[in-house]
């Protein structure tokens, strides 16, 4: 019998696990990244017998440089730099963008790179192969990918683990080799023509000084990015033709032998193309463009890749180091003088980098340098007022000082009037009782940094992030500290009722490596733990705020994303992979029970599942999410793919209310609605009926009915809530209402200690809101109130509640980690 009961439960079990197959497809991303650790981990192993594992990864480094380089000597580089594009890049073939997991641009590029140093000035490439282009490049995929795990390990064999800033310059050097632009390509270009092209002063110069402007090149450098894709289709409708006209001839004794012979000709121009199908002359550039053919010469030859003097090793080795060449010179030259680009990612940033390193040494760059920082500046504001509509604003453009304690002293008098220090600050949002504070910082990690020398690393994140934070935390000790804020020409600005304040730092260029690594930062001495800024470019802001659909999800994701925890839990490539994250499951983080409970006093003593929960929580890697992004960003861009949904929120019960309080301009709409949306699934569906089963079920003796909710799932006793719904009898006056509604929250929040409550008030004639009460001051009980003290439940009567909450809270954690 024993033994047929566990047949049956290992029947169950095999079918419950068919089902959440079925149920939860396997992520493709996932699947990638777990081959590439299964590569690494028998990469390890065979050097674990070596007496020196490091001078052994050195060597085997080498020796698979130099056989690589071997293998591309017999090839011409252009036609291989060609069919590796063809094979390791993402294609659509005439429809919309698709991604192909294996298909990374660092393969390509690096291919280009030894391919054109193992050329070297005489042009030794391409003498000749028993392999065709096409057979070599899927084998060389494999030596390149064991290339960049070798250079993965030598690194992990050389860093020294008591360095803090160690994991940050592995995040930063590995973003250099793997990533090119988080930002999509239009929007990147659009940035190049407005920092060079919207300023006439570094407009002129650069027309001077080069001859042309940045215009000009992005016209050359995406005319010779079309140019290729328009051949590559040539030869790919040419293939296609001639093979259907072949198969159609198909008779008895088979196709006919010349329509045969044609189909293999074209299938060999195809995939073995000659150079001139697949690279841009001058004059096709000039004629596409109306450039005359001088500019265009002069454009190349400021991007073209000159490699003249470097090796195979040298360039491998820069490349691996996050030194890559193609950033600033993306341009491939021929012999013949015809060009090519390994692909259209690198064009924006090529721009950008090449012409501010022209301009550092210009009369005009302190005026790009301003310009730049005012575009920043106008862009971060136009972001934060989609998602903060109604919001107060200083900064921005216009200058915002305000006054700080110059010394000591004056810090410790604490009298705001007497401060003599005059500061800026970038930005600051007020929206009843939220603040958000801004920073903007223009410039980018410098080329020493991406290319991992750990001084210049912290330098760049110190003046970059450092700095930014510091800045922001000034401003909010100010309003936490003295209540308000003495500004220059405005006075003293009374910020008393703000109960929420964030941190945010925008860059104007991409800072993934190290942004989504907060935790490493910290580590590292770069923010304090209590003055976490969410760093994020402006790029992205402005990407997010275009999927926010109500301003309630953007403060919730500020409160998830700053919670220092994390990106202790939560590893992903970047901003954007985070936040459709958050979008999905809500980058839920369990709170230690016994802190949580020290926060919130009232809470039944933490269970031995919570406490075990707490520490079962494991770092969760978070693969690409931005596959329907994507689809979405390109069908809005070329008007196709109606089916392509933007990426939203998962769905979410309260979602209503939170808008139905926006739209009333309800006091303190924003934070209420951010707290309405951070329970889970099934708490937010009990609550938003509670109301309607409130008011179906009136009280026998005519009074009012009310369920009280206190929302804590933190360890900061200012971020708890207090909601409340309650219905409002009809023989009872509103006046009387609203007055027995707000004692009732003043006094509840006096017994749980929470510093803010909201209560949605019920008429029960009409079955309608018919008021929502705010509270959010803090400081003693009125004395009037104490009596109501001893008519309140205990807290215990709450613990059914909590523990029913508790249980939620731990179905969406499941949830976000399944």
């Amino acid at each position: 019998m024993k033994g047929k009961s566990r047949r049956r439960a290992a029947r169950k079990q095999r079918q419950k696990q068919a089902r959440l197959a079925e149920a939860v497809p396997f992520d493709v991303h996932t699947l990638t990244v777990l081959d590439s650790l299964t590569a690494m981990e028998k990469l390890i192993q065979s050097f674990t017998l070596s007496d020196d594992p490091a001078a052994s990864i050195g060597a085997t480094f080498d020796e698979a440089v130099n056989q690589l380089v071997a293998d591309v000597r017999q090839f011409e580089p252009l036609r291989l730099v060609e069919v590796a594009r063809l094979m390791f890049l993402p294609s659509s073939f005439g429809g919309p963008p698709v991604s192909a997991l294996d298909a990374v641009a660092a393969h390509v590029e690096l291919l280009a790179l030894i391919a054109l140093a193992a050329e070297g000035p005489n042009g030794s490439g391409g003498s000749g192969s028993n392999l065709s282009t096409t057979e070599f490049v899927p084998a060389a995929k494999s030596q390149l990918d064991h290339l960049m795990h070798l250079s993965q390990l030598r690194v992990m064999a050389t860093t020294n683990p008591a360095d803090k800033l160690a994991m940050i310059s592995t995040y930063v050097r590995g973003n250099e080799v793997w990533m090119r632009s988080t930002s999509y390509a239009d929007v990147a270009e659009a940035t190049v023509h407005s920092l060079f092209e919207d300023c006439p002063e570094v407009r002129q110069a650069l027309l001077a000084d080069l001859g042309f402007s940045a215009a000009d090149v992005l016209a050359v450098l995406q005319s010779c990015h079309d140019i290729q894709v328009a051949k590559l289709n040539t030869r790919m409708q040419a293939m296609f033709e001639s093979v259907d006209i072949a198969v159609n001839s198909t008779a008895e004794t088979g196709p006919d032998p010349v329509l045969r012979d044609a189909a293999q000709e074209q299938f060999s121009a195809m995939w073995e193309p000659a150079i001139e199908t697949v690279t841009a002359g001058i004059e096709e550039i000039a004629a596409a463009t109306g450039q005359p053919t001088d500019r265009v010469s002069a454009i190349v030859d400021q991007f073209h890749l000159d490699l003249a003097t470097s090796t195979p090793a040298e360039v491998t080795d820069d490349f691996m180091a996050g030194r890559n060449p193609l950033r600033t010179h993306p341009v491939l030259v021929h012999d013949s003088g015809r060009i090519m680009l390994p692909h259209s990612a690198l064009i924006a940033g090529a721009i950008k980098e090449n012409f501010e390193e022209h301009l550092k040494s210009s009369p005009v760059w302190e005026t790009y340098r301003k310009h730049r920082g005012d575009l920043l500046e106008s862009r971060t504001r136009a972001a934060l007022e989609k998602v903060l509509p109604g919001a107060s604003h200083r900064g921005g453009t216009e200058r915002f000082e305000y006054f700080i304690p110059a010394t000591p002293k004056e810090q410790t008098a604490g009298d705001p009037d007497k401060y003599t220090k005059r500061v800026e600050g970038d930005h600051l949002f007020l929206l009843d009782d939220v603040a958000i504070i801004v920073e903007d910082k223009a410039n980018a990690l410098s080329a020493l940094s991406r290319g991992g020398k750990v001084n210049r690393i912290r330098t760049d994140l110190t003046s970059i992030i450092s700095k930014a934070a510091e800045q922001a935390g000034r401003l909010r000790d100010l309003i936490e500290g003295d209540g308000g804020v003495r500004v220059e020409g405005e006075g003293w600005v009374d910020l008393t009722h703000i109960r929420e304040i964030h941190t945010i730092t925008v860059s104007l260029d991409d800072l993934s490596s190290v942004a989504t690594a907060t935790a490493e930062l910290v580590r590292a001495g770069l923010l304090a733990p209590e003055n976490i800024c969410w760093t994020v470019s402006i790029h992205d802001l402005e990407l997010i705020a275009e999927l926010i659909d109500r301003p309630a999800e953007f403060l919730l994701y500020l409160r998830r994303r700053r919670n220092p925890q994390v990106t202790v839990l939560y590893a992903a490539p970047d901003e954007l992979d985070l936040f459709l994250y958050f979008f999905e499951s809500g980058l839920w983080v369990e709170p230690d029970p016994d802190q949580e409970r020290a926060a919130f006093p009232f809470l039944p003593e933490p269970e031995t599942a919570q406490r075990r929960r707490y520490r079962g929580q494991v770092r969760s890697l978070i693969t690409s999410r931005t596959d329907p992004l994507d689809r979405w960003h390109d069908a809005k861009l070329n008007g196709a793919d109606a089916s392509a949904l933007k990426p939203t929120m998962v769905e979410a019960p309260l979602a209503p209310l939170a808008d139905l309080l926006q739209t009333q301009g309800v006091y303190g709409w924003l934070s209420i609605g951010a707290t309405l949306l951070s329970g889970a699934f099934e708490a937010q569906h009990k609550l938003a009926g509670s109301a309607q089963r409130l008011l179906s079920e009136p009280r026998s003796d005519g009074q009012g009915r009310s369920l009280t909710w206190p929302v804590t799932g933190t360890v900061e006793p200012a971020e708890g809530w207090l909601l409340v719904w309650a219905t409002h009898p009809p023989h009872e006056s509103l006046a009387k209402a609203h007055k027995r509604l707000a004692g009732y929250l003043k006094v509840k929040k006096h017994q749980l200690s929470l510093p803010r409550a909201v209560a949605f008030l019920y008429d029960e004639a009409t079955r309608q809101l018919q008021h929502v009460q705010y509270d959010g001051e803090i400081g003693p009980l009125p004395d009037e109130l104490k009596p109501w003290l001893g008519s309140l439940q205990p807290p215990e009567a709450m613990y059914p509640i909590l523990q029913s909450a508790r249980g939620r809270r731990r179905k969406k954690a499941k949830r976000a980690t399944r």
